[in-house]
C-alpha cells in the first residue's frame, strides 16, 4: 500500500512538473510578446520614407452616362505638391527631412510633444524624414504649409501607430485633419476601454467604449490631438464611402501586430455601389477560411474559402467590422479602377477610385497583396539598410535609403529579410492620361514594422477568439523548441 502511493506521488509530482514546465513557456511567450512592443525605445533614431504621386489631377467624362463624350480636366483637382507634416509624441524630438532625389537635407527642427513641423515637397520626389524619437508622420494632398487659420484638408485613409509603434496601442497621437463639420476619425475597442482626446490647447473630451465597440470623433483640421485610452484601442480616420463616394486605399493592420495575420478591425459602410468595382479584400500565400463580423449587430455577414495565392472580395454592410482568418492573411480596401457604376455622382461611367497606402513587410514573412487590374500601378519598397527582397519568386537587393518599384497589376507575394516598408499608388487607366488624387496617409517608420502586441480579443458573436491567441502562442513556442533541436543538430 505505501509503495502504491509512493508511486502515485512520484507521478503527481512528474506530472505537475510537466504542468508547470508548459506553464512557464506559456508566461515566457506573454512576456516576451508584451516586451516586444516596448523594445522600440531602444532605437537611436527612425526612419520614414515616401514618394509624391507626379501625376496629381482628375479627368472626368462630359457626359457620365456616354462613355464617348470626352474627358475634360477638373481645375480643382490640380496639384503640384504634397505636404509632410510631422507631428510630434515627445518632446524634444529631433527632425530632419532630406530629398532621396538628391541626398540633401530640406528642414530640420526640435518639437516638443503636440507640436507639427511641415515640409512642401514637388509631385514626384522622394523624401525621408529622420526622428531620434517616434513620431506620427503624414503624407498629405496638401501643396503649402498650412497656415494658422486653415479650417479645412483632406481627410488621411489610414490607421495609426501608437507611441510604441504599434498599430493597437492606449495612447496615440493625431492631427487633426478633414474639415471643422465633418467626422472623418474613428476609435476602435479592442477591450472596455475610458478614453480621454486631449486637443493641443488642453480641451478635453471624455467617453467609454465596451469591447468591439467604436467611436466617431470629429477633430478640428490641423490641431494635435492625443488619445489616451485605459484599454486597447485602434484609432482610423478616412471612413470608406457610401454610394456616392469615391473610394481611396488603405491597408488594414493585424490586431496583434504587422499586417499579415488572423484578426482585423475596420470601419466600414452600410451604402456600397453593388455595380462599381471597389470593397475590401483578403489575400492569401495558402487556402484559407475567412469570417466577417459586423461590430454594430455581433452578426456574422459571411463565411468563405480563400485559395493560396488568391484573393476574396467583399462588400460587409456594416458600419464597422471584424475579419477573423484561419490561416495568416492581409486585409486592404481600395478600388480595381473601372469607370462602371450603378449610379455614379453622376452617371453610370463617373466611377473613379485611387489612392495612397502603406504597408510593412516583417522579416522572413510571406506579405500578399493586390495591385488594381484597371489601374496604372506603382508600389515602392523601401529599405532602410542594404537589404535583400524576394517579390513572386525572384530575388532583388535593395540599397539602404533605396527602393525596388512594382508595377504590375495583380496578386504579389513579398517576403525580406530586413523591415520593408512599401507604398502603393493606383488610379484608373482610363482615360489613358488620368491622374491621381488621394486624401492622405500616415508612413510607418521602417524600425517599427516588426512590432507585435499582446492582447486579448474579446469573443464577438460566440466565436472563440482566445483559441486564436492559444493557437499562436503553441506556434511560437513550437518555432522556438524547433529552433533549439535544429541548432543542437547543427553542432554535431
Amino acid at each position: 500500500m505505501i509503495g502504491a502511493l509512493n508511486e502515485a506521488g512520484k507521478l503527481f509530482k512528474k506530472e505537475a512538473a510537466i504542468v508547470m514546465f508548459l506553464f512557464s513557456l506559456v508566461v515566457l511567450f506573454l512576456v516576451f510578446s508584451s516586451f516586444a512592443v516596448f523594445n522600440v525605445h531602444a532605437q537611436q533614431e527612425y526612419t520614414y520614407y515616401g514618394y509624391v504621386p507626379a501625376k496629381m489631377w482628375r479627368y472626368n467624362l462630359t457626359d457620365q452616362d456616354d462613355p464617348n463624350s470626352g474627358y475634360y480636366s477638373m481645375p480643382t483637382s490640380v496639384s503640384s505638391a504634397g505636404l509632410v507634416a510631422v507631428l510630434a509624441m515627445h518632446d524634444n524630438t529631433y527632425v530632419e527631412v532630406y530629398s532621396l532625389d538628391n541626398g540633401s537635407l530640406v528642414s530640420e527642427a526640435t518639437i516638443d510633444s503636440l507640436e507639427k513641423h511641415y515640409t512642401v515637397f514637388r509631385n514626384g520626389s522622394f523624401f525621408k524624414v529622420v526622428t531620434n524619437q517616434l513620431a506620427c508622420v503624414y503624407l498629405l494632398n496638401y501643396g503649402s504649409i498650412p497656415l494658422s487659420n486653415a479650417t479645412a484638408a483632406p481627410f488621411p485613409d489610414t490607421f495609426y501607430q501608437d507611441v510604441n509603434g504599434a498599430y493597437v496601442g492606449k495612447e496615440f497621437y493625431v492631427l487633426g485633419l478633414g474639415n471643422d463639420y465633418s467626422i472623418g476619425y474613428a476609435v476602435i475597442a479592442l477591450e472596455k476601454s475610458d478614453v480621454t482626446v486631449t486637443r493641443e490647447d488642453g480641451q478635453e473630451q471624455h467617453f467609454s467604449l465596451d469591447a468591439n465597440a467604436w467611436k466617431e470623433l470629429l477633430l478640428y483640421p490641423f490641431k494635435a490631438f492625443k488619445i489616451k485610452s485605459t484599454g486597447y484601442i485602434m484609432v482610423q480616420s478616412g471612413r470608406p464611402v457610401d454610394i456616392w463616394g469615391n473610394a481611396r486605399t488603405f491597408y488594414v493592420p493585424s490586431a496583434y501586430g504587422g499586417f499579415v495575420g488572423t484578426a482585423f478591425y475596420s470601419w466600414a459602410t452600410t451604402s456600397w455601389d453593388w455595380t462599381e468595382n471597389y470593397g475590401f479584400r483578403v489575400s492569401s500565400v495558402e487556402d484559407a477560411s475567412v469570417t466577417v463580423w459586423s461590430l454594430e449587430t455581433k452578426e456574422k455577414l459571411l463565411t468563405a474559402n480563400v485559395p493560396g495565392g488568391g484573393g476574396l472580395g467583399f462588400k460587409p454592410l456594416a458600419p464597422a467590422i471584424f475579419v477573423q482568418s484561419d490561416k495568416p492573411v492581409t486585409l486592404a480596401y481600395f478600388h480595381n479602377g473601372s469607370i462602371e457604376s450603378s449610379v455614379g455622382n453622376e452617371g453610370i461611367f463617373g466611377a473613379y477610385g485611387s489612392g495612397v497606402g502603406y504597408f510593412g513587410v516583417r522579416p522572413g514573412e510571406e506579405t500578399p497583396f493586390f495591385l488594381s487590374i484597371d489601374s496604372y500601378v506603382e508600389a515602392y519598397i523601401f529599405a532602410s539598410e542594404d537589404t535583400e527582397i524576394t517579390v513572386d519568386g525572384d530575388v532583388y537587393s535593395i540599397d539602404a535609403d533605396s527602393y525596388y518599384v512594382i508595377t504590375t497589376p495583380g496578386s504579389h507575394v513579398i517576403s525580406s529579410n530586413k523591415n520593408v516598408v512599401v507604398e502603393t499608388l493606383n488610379w484608373p487607366n482610363t482615360p489613358e492620361y488620368q491622374g491621381l488624387i488621394y486624401n492622405g496617409v500616415q508612413i510607418p517608420a521602417v524600425q517599427t514594422v516588426d512590432i507585435t502586441v499582446n492582447v486579448s480579443l474579446t469573443s464577438l458573436g460566440g466565436f472563440p477568439i482566445l483559441y486564436v491567441i492559444i493557437g499562436a502562442a503553441v506556434v511560437v513556442v513550437g518555432v522556438a523548441i524547433g529552433l533549439v533541436i535544429i541548432r543542437g543538430r547543427g553542432k554535431k
